[in-house]
């Protein structure tokens, strides 16, 4: 196809073979003809050399040769000077600044803007390791502080004796302060609460046996699908194994009590759960007749606690969560440590094989408290039961080395605090050891130490709730080395 700038190039042709002819009087209208078509042509030649292969788009913007033609002959419609030859200007033409280049997706296919997507949570196992390699990964435990409670052999205080009868306890003198430690298992707060179970507490193994791990393994794996009564019965299983360290066993113990807050201290009886039960309220019940008439072996104040009730308020038809079983206490004297299980009682004078921590295998961990021990080793070892009509609140207190030292109950001044609990030994040995007790504190920096006559002293809040735990003539209280 000719361009419009070849036309008058034939044209100017087809002149000069008519000059040839030598026809009169067409001269001089041939040469006009010929110099209008030149012109004409130059020009056109000329504005399509400025144009090039490029036109001003409507919107100011260029377009590729050949992408529109026929905007060369056309006016422009762009802003300002950018118009087409023809215009009011001439054609500005602009280079198209391209964005930069940002690549959507890296060698694995994550994308490279934004966050980076994090693995799936099924996904995040721990690997199987070989005995004392990598820390076994024990979900839903608070971290441990791997710290113990002060060891033996503390600074006396002002220390008091025992007394018989409506007078109980030890401790003397009052001073401030704060308990020193903590005790691996034990939960903050008063328990009446539900507590998180988050992957957190390891298990620093140094040769654990191959069984203990598929436990731990196992309970992880129930844990996770929301079966905490199953996980807690895997872990209190691993407990009982006589390999295992001190600070795995603190592990477990963290673990345990804090799927407690759940199943044992919160409100919601969880399927399957042997230790606690629902009852429906009926006309005339109130948690004491609850507790009486049902057999229940803790005190109608706990029952309050788990379910966080006013004991004033209880409807008929509403459904309350009761404990089945008898709560026991260990005291370990050389950790100032008390370990609460739940579960059958032991028979007086039992023989029974018991596991590392002195617990009947039949029972399940609770929690753990703080505990103070009496000067100079001074607390008796060996088996003993809460002592018959024993527990007092606000309890009487004459100071056994010197009886002019007596508080009067509700006395703020008094030593041994609101809660008091009597132990009787449940065989020869331990029988002769009379007017020993639990009981509580004004002295919170005695906590993890020696400073009483022999009772074993505990904080208020502690102290309480184990008032509210343990059963006269029922629970069972150990102390051990």
């Amino acid at each position: 196809m000719a361009l419009a700038s070849q036309a008058p190039r034939s044209g100017q042709l087809r002149a000069s073979s008519n000059l040839t002819t030598g026809k009169p009087g067409n001269g001089p209208k041939i040469a006009i003809a010929v110099t209008v078509v030149a012109v004409i042509g130059l020009s056109a030649l000329f504005l399509w050399s400025r144009s090039g292969s490029k036109t001003p788009a409507g919107d100011g913007t260029t377009s590729p040769a050949g992408a529109n033609m026929a905007s060369d002959k056309g006016s422009g419609t762009g802003s300002g000077t950018k118009t087409a030859a023809g215009g009011t200007g001439a054609a500005v033409v602009q280079k198209p600044v391209e964005p930069p280049f940002v690549p959507t997706k890296i060698t694995m296919g994550q994308p490279t803007t934004g966050a980076l997507v994090p693995p799936p949570a099924n996904e995040q196992t721990n690997p199987a390791t070989a005995p004392g390699s990598t820390p076994t990964t024990v979900p839903g435990a608070p971290a441990s502080t791997g710290t113990n409670p002060a060891p033996a052999g503390g600074t006396p205080g002002n220390s008091a004796g025992n007394s018989a009868g409506n007078s109980a306890g030890n401790n003397s003198g009052s001073s401030t302060g704060s308990s020193t430690g903590s005790t691996p298992g034990t939960t903050p707060g008063n328990g009446s609460g539900a507590a998180t179970v988050t992957p957190t507490a390891v298990i620093e193994s140094s040769a654990p046996a191959r069984e203990v791990r598929d436990v731990v393994d196992s309970a992880s794996r129930a844990i996770s699908a929301g079966r905490l009564v199953e996980g807690r019965t895997l872990l209190n299983r691993a407990l009982m194994n006589p390999t295992l360290a001190s600070g795995e066993r603190n592990a477990l113990r963290s673990q345990i009590a804090s799927l407690n807050e759940t199943l044992f201290f919160g409100s919601a009886v969880a399927a399957g759960d042997a230790i606690t039960d629902s009852y429906t309220i009926a006309a005339g019940d109130s948690l004491v007749t609850i507790v009486s008439k049902q057999g229940i072996p803790v005190e109608w104040q706990l029952i309050a606690r788990i379910n966080k009730v006013n004991p004033s308020a209880l409807k008929i038809g509403q459904k309350i969560k009761v404990v089945r079983q008898p709560l026991h206490a260990i005291v370990h004297k050389s950790e100032y440590r008390m370990d609460v299980y739940a579960g059958d009682p032991l028979a007086p004078g039992s023989t029974t094989q018991t596991g590392p921590d002195g617990q009947d295998p039949s029972w399940t961990y609770i929690r753990s408290f703080m505990v103070g021990l009496g000067e100079s080793g001074g607390t008796p070892e060996g088996a003993f039961v809460i002592k018959p009509k024993s527990k007092l609140i606000n309890p009487r207190w004459v100071n056994p080395r010197d009886s002019k030292q007596k508080f009067d109950g509700g006395d703020p001044k008094n030593p041994i605090g609101k809660h008091w609990m009597g132990l009787e030994g449940t065989d020869e040995v331990t029988r002769k050891f009379t007017s020993y007790g639990i009981h509580g504190t004004i002295d919170p920096a005695s906590i993890g130490k020696q400073m009483s006559m022999g009772c074993i002293r505990m904080l208020p809040d502690d102290v309480a709730m184990v008032y509210e735990m343990l059963k006269d003539k029922i629970s069972t209280v150990k102390i051990v080395k």
